[in-house]
């Protein structure tokens, strides 16, 4: 009998355990090896996984102002764990009960501070009208939108209610061709 099929453990926490958890996925959505994935028809994996000290005001942030649903939740010892979707895109978050300590950024609001890198990279259709979306809800908008360099995406970061960066990427040329569920 496999783990998976143990009544024990959720069938959502299965599903997880099977895909690969990325740290920093703006850094594989930006490598070539993701386009040549999507035009080869390869499923990539598309996932990352958040911690935050304000479990239920992230998951309302997520679910208002970018539209991602809830698909599952679960309450451990340690904390409160809940799974959201968007567009096939997955986002574990975690309740932490500790805040990262100040490091003086100059996006960062009380003793939240934002990260310096994208921990979220979302595939939009348009990321000037999404960004325009999103500012009209409230959203902090990090970087104006604005083309990569090689041409291939036009980009726009954001910031969620805590002190995420989120990354939002546009495909320009056919390469990088839009393609909502990642295959």
């Amino acid at each position: 009998m496999t783990e998976c099929s143990s009544s024990l453990l959720k069938p959502w926490r299965c599903i997880l355990a099977g895909l690969a958890i990325l740290a920093v996925p703006a850094v594989i959505l930006a490598g070539s090896s993701f386009a040549a994935a999507q035009s080869a028809g390869a499923a990539q994996p598309r996932s990352t996984a958040i911690r935050t000290p304000d479990f239920d005001e992230s998951i309302r942030w997520y679910r208002d102002k970018l539209g991602f649903r809830l698909i599952a939740d679960q309450n451990f010892v340690q904390g409160r764990t809940a799974v959201l979707e968007r567009g096939g895109f997955l986002l574990e978050v975690t309740e932490v009960d500790h805040v990262l300590p100040d490091t003086g950024d100059p996006h960062a609001t009380g003793n939240v501070a934002a990260t310096r890198v994208p921990v979220i990279s979302l595939i939009v259709r348009d990321v000037d009208e999404e960004i325009a979306h999103l500012r009209k809800k409230g959203v902090e908008v990090l970087q104006e939108p604005q083309d990569e360099l090689d041409g291939r995406y036009r980009t726009a970061q954001i910031r969620d209610n805590g002190r995420h960066r989120i990354e939002l990427r546009e495909p320009i040329d056919e390469r990088a061709s839009f393609n909502a569920m990642g295959r």
